[in-house]
């Protein structure tokens, strides 16, 4: 035997793209200095050195082969068009290997696989031949140096079977290049550009004769690289780059799925496990994506994974409509398998029994379910015509919708559809029924959006939930539905909410009949852009609802209602789709793969482009607000802010220091937002076309927006004065759109009515938090456009493998962590890899080119940096001067929409140049998750010295969440000046109180308990109670007492 020479250390870093691409957890052991080693051909043997050693995880999906039973479906899904489908399998038919240690002695012999490739082809030839359009299979066999076209391409399954069993096994190598390579040739020679094509490929994960080349994806520092074939001595590596380089070749042109037939390794012994971690790895990324590959580990389960991948090939797309806008119906397509149900709708933990592609082709029906655009707002007889057609071509039968779908909807009514199928599996029959709720064109309903009630679920999507229920119940006794039922429950919006607490309700052993059954893992409900609707204090264990989905985008204000600091949850697990401060190094390349989808939206012209990202936070400049002067909106240029944190903080702020109880929500302004919509959608014009109201509209909010009027907004409601009041501004605005809009019959007390519904909300924001207010306002598009459908669909389409080759792997997780820095200090943030990702210099965020962390000065000047959980970060903060160092970690949980842990070090001294470095570690594994309330992180500071500097507080759970204080502003009289600074502070957070004096006076400064404590008009300081401070001024000329 030669020997190598190899260093004794290997690097992991060749495996780094495997780690990201696959999500693999790298299992490090040592291996000792004589273990021996495998080499492929007759025999296969291994060089005596020490190396690192990884076991690439299970494929995803995780697949319990005992426990999965065979599903049939008693009708197939129809297509207007006839598809083609080609699909090459690549078989490996070689002998048995021989694996031999240094002494040349065998220690270990893989059998051949022939009996069980023969019977899984022939599993997935039956699988193909059951499907809808043409179905072409060629069969390729791969032994010795060369492989063969066993059958071209070919509709003849009795031909097809009989080849098949002609197969033998011979030869003790295998080349899987030249495997791949004849499939290629069959791939090029297909004319159709249009044919789906797929590669199946079979194999143990061995590969040692052919073409080899030792420059390529696998080099020394790979695992098992000592490897090599005992004859030639040729390193397995290097036979492996081959076929990996044609695989790449290959996936440009077809699907390409590899089943790794690895049990026949299970009884490796230890000093062969190395080689055996490598063949997983290299059989994972010939496939086209980690879930194109199967890791088999039972040799009886070899049938089903090939009948499975014939499900997923054979996987059907079906046009369908939905209503996008006001005016039309846009075309999409839904890719759908009654096998998606095949599966339980749940698993262990929260997440565990989420399905992509099921969830895409739920939210094309849930879009569907939207009202059609056709009849506009006079005619609602045939709203319902979208999600009828879809079911029907889905072959679900029995369709049928309540009353509300066929009328002008109201305050607190909904739309609701169903329809079944019967399927059998495992021989069993059940029934498949398909629920969509109306979660679009629903007029005045958004009036019921925002009726919270005082007490209970919301009022009005519980006033809705018990619609669906009882149609629900109406449907299965008129269709005479009985036995086992299945039931697929989707909405958008609105019909999420109410789905989420029809869910939630059958869940908590809500009867549909006594004639039906309905197990918790026969429950699949994917609800999108969710709002909370049930109580915190009704949901013990969130585990009990895991059948339950949430697609949550946090950008949207929509999923915010209502509030969770007013008590409000949904039911079941939250999938939060990607965003800058969440995801972190891995948003970049999601959003550019979600934008190839969203670009080609058939409604773009609809939609416009993606403008999420474009959010700019605003700011009130103090000296311009007194009238007659300059807008005192700006723009807040080194405030970073992104929207999903914007809202997080806005809507946090407004319910615990304004709202309060949901009392005071009823009383204040739950009766204004309902007017608002009731109004718009029913009295204000009631014999306009929807294509002049929705220009009106357009025109009203675009006016609203502009600087100038927000300029007015926030000067009248600081400087109250009956000729230039909010209202009047809002009157003033509503006119001009009307006349521009060409709508001259309208109803003035209606106008008047939204005009002062309008002005009312928006004084008591504008009092409370202009900063946030005219931010909120002129972003109303940019907020807006986070709830189109389309941007969740292409979200969704991009993690798909039913519509791309290269799908996004999302982990659903939506937490992040805001650190806090108040003194004189410059920050830089480092990755793991000690690559600068931000930094902030003078109090000015710097750009860094490609950098992934976002940092920021918020309105209290603090310095900010968002940083997600699922990465880890080193901060530098050096002193610019002498003074003290706050330093805060704030803990934000997205599904309890609050801070969940507050770690504080207060009061450092500093002198300058010091130089502190914190550590934030990433989340260990297990708190990876949305139902983490506080992690046990252990967070780090140390001083210059290098000494840990220890917390002064650090809390988690409801004591973090409590931990805020309200900083209350008032001045003197109103008369003399405007003061703006008030509000609720996390503790240990900064306040930033401002104040100006009116003509005729001066400010003399800020008093907490008549006692003077700043005479400075900017006033800082750390928040640590209620604190009352009051801005006092006198007349020009006068002397402060």
């Amino acid at each position: 035997m030669v020997s190598a020479n190899v260093s004794d250390e290997i690097t992991e870093k060749s495996l780094d793209q495997v780690q990201r691409e696959n999500e693999a957890k790298l299992l490090e052991r040592k291996v000792s200095d004589d273990t021996k080693a495998f080499s492929p051909g007759d025999d296969y043997s291994l060089d005596n050195n020490a190396v690192e050693m990884f076991d690439l995880p299970n494929n995803t999906p995780k697949i319990n082969m005992e426990g999965i039973p065979k599903i049939k479906s008693k009708s197939k899904v129809r297509k207007e068009n006839d598809e083609q489908r080609y699909n090459v399998l690549v078989l490996d038919t070689s002998a048995s290997s021989s694996f031999l240690d240094s002494s040349g002695n065998i220690f270990y012999t893989a059998d051949t696989a022939i009996d069980y490739v023969k019977a899984s082809a022939k599993k997935f030839i039956e699988g193909v031949q059951k499907a809808d359009g043409t179905n072409y299979v060629a069969i390729v066999e791969y032994k010795g140096s060369t492989a063969n076209v066993v059958s071209e391409f070919s509709t003849d399954f009795v031909s097809l079977n009989a080849a098949i069993d002609g197969l033998y096994a011979s030869q003790n190598t295998r080349n899987v290049a030249a495997g791949l390579q004849k499939a290629d040739t069959l791939i090029n020679e297909i004319s159709n550009p249009k044919a789906i094509k797929n590669v199946v490929l079979f194999t143990t994960g061995m590969t040692n004769d052919g073409e080899y080349s030792y420059d390529g994806h696998y080099n020394e520092d790979t695992i098992g690289s000592e490897w090599r074939r005992s004859d030639t001595q040729v390193r397995l590596y290097a036979y492996s780059n081959a076929a990996y380089a044609m695989a790449e070749t290959l996936k440009s042109k077809a699907t390409v799925y590899s089943v790794g037939l690895f049990q026949m390794m299970e009884n490796m012994p230890e000093e062969g496990l190395e080689i055996v971690q490598f063949f997983k790895l290299f059989s994972s990324e010939l496939a086209t994506s980690l879930e194109h590959f199967y890791d088999v580990k039972d040799p009886n389960d070899l049938e089903f994974i090939f009948g499975e991948i014939a499900d997923k090939v054979t996987t059907k797309d079906v046009n369908f409509y939905f209503a996008s806008g006001e005016e039309k119906d846009y075309e999409a397509v839904c890719h759908y398998s009654d096998n998606y149900f095949r599966k339980t709708s749940c698993g262990t933990r929260q997440l565990d029994g989420y399905n992509h592609s099921l969830s895409t082709a739920s939210l094309c029906l849930a879009l569907s379910a939207f009202g059609s655009n056709d009849g506009g707002n006079s005619d609602y007889t045939n709203k319902y015509k979208n999600v009828e057609k879809l079911l029907t071509d889905l072959e679900f039968e029995e369709f049928d919708k309540n009353d509300w779908f066929v009328k002008k909807p109201q305050s607190d009514s909904i739309g609701v559809v169903a329809a079944n199928k019967k399927l059998s599996i495992d021989d069993k029959e059940c029934t498949l029924m398909a629920v969509a709720v109306r979660g679009g064109g629903y007029e005045s309903e958004w009036a019921g959006n925002f009726t919270l009630g005082k007490s209970g679920q919301h009022y009005g999507f519980a006033q809705a939930k018990k619609q669906v229920l009882d149609f629900l119940k109406s449907y299965i006794r008129e269709n005479k539905i009985s036995g086992d039922i299945k039931i697929w429950l989707t909405g958008y919006s609105r019909a999420a909410a109410t789905a989420n607490l029809v869910a939630g309700a059958l869940d908590d052993g809500e009867k549909l009949g006594d004639g039906v059954v309905l197990k918790k893992e026969d429950l699949y409900a994917y609800c999108f852009e969710t709002p909370m609707g049930a109580t915190k204090s009704e949901i013990k264990n969130r585990l009990k609802y895991n059948n339950i989905y949430n697609i949550i985008n946090k950008n949207d204000p929509v999923t915010k209602v209502a509030m969770s600091a007013l008590d409000f949850t949904r039911f079941g697990g939250d999938y939060f789709l990607p965003d800058k401060i969440s995801d972190g190094n891995n948003y970049a390349a999601k959003k550019n793969a979600m934008e190839q989808f969203y670009d080609k939206m058939s409604s773009k012209n609809e939609i416009g482009k993606y403008a999420v990202d474009d959010f700019v936070m605003k700011k009130i400049d103090v000296k311009y607000l007194l009238p007659g002067g300059k807008s005192p909106v700006q723009n807040d240029e080194n405030n970073k802010s992104i929207q999903a944190e914007y809202l997080d903080t806005t809507i946090n702020k407004l319910t615990k220091e304004r709202v309060k109880t949901r009392d005071n929500y009823v009383k204040e302004l739950q009766n204004g937002i309902r007017t608002i919509f009731t109004v718009k959608y029913g009295t204000m014009f009631p014999d306009q076309p929807i294509q002049r109201i929705n220009k009106f509209f357009d025109l009203f909010l675009e006016k609203l927006c502009s600087v100038d009027t927000l300029g007015e907004i926030v000067i009248a409601a600081l400087n109250p004065h009956p000729d230039a009041s909010v209202k009047k501004v809002i009157e003033d605005v509503m006119e001009e759109a009307l006349n521009e809009a060409g709508i001259n019959n309208y109803s003035p007390s209606a106008l008047k009515e939204f005009a002062g519904a309008v002005a009312e909300m928006l004084v008591i924001f504008v009092v409370s938090h202009p900063n946030l207010t005219v931010t909120g306002v002129s972003n109303a598009k940019t907020l807006g456009a986070a709830h189109y459908p389309e941007l969740c669909m292409a979200w969704l389409m991009s993690q798909d493998e039913n519509y791309t080759s290269s799908p996004t792997e999302f982990d659903g997780n939506g937490n992040y962590r805001v650190i806090h820095i108040n003194c004189p200090i410059d920050v830089e943030v480092y990755d793991s890899e000690n690559i600068l990702q931000a930094r902030i210099v003078d109090d000015i965020p710097q750009e860094i080119k490609n950098g992934t962390v976002v940092a920021s000065l918020n309105e209290d000047d603090e310095k900010i940096v968002y940083l997600p959980t699922n990465a880890s970060y080193q901060i530098k903060l050096t002193a610019t001067d002498n003074g003290t160092m706050n330093y805060s970690i704030n803990e934000f949980s997205s599904t309890a929409g609050d801070i969940t842990r507050v770690v504080n070090y207060k009061d450092i001294n500093l002198n300058k140049n010091d130089v502190f470095n914190a550590v934030v570690p990433a989340y260990v594994d297990d708190e990876q998750n949305n139902e983490i309330e506080g992690s046990t992180t252990e967070y780090e500071l140390k001083s210059p010295d290098g000494k840990e500097i220890n917390p002064d507080q650090n809390l988690s759970g409801e004591d973090a969440k409590s931990a805020y204080y309200m900083v209350t502003v008032e001045v003197d009289s109103d008369e003399h000046g405007i003061a703006i600074g008030q509000g609720i502070r996390q503790e240990g957070n900064f306040a930033k109180v401002e104040a100006v004096a009116k003509e005729g006076y001066q400010f003399v400064g800020w008093y907490e308990n008549d006692k003077l404590i700043s005479q400075e008009t900017q006033y800082r300081f750390c928040v640590e109670k209620d604190t009352l401070l009051v801005a006092k001024f006198e007349k020009d000329g006068e002397s402060a007492n």
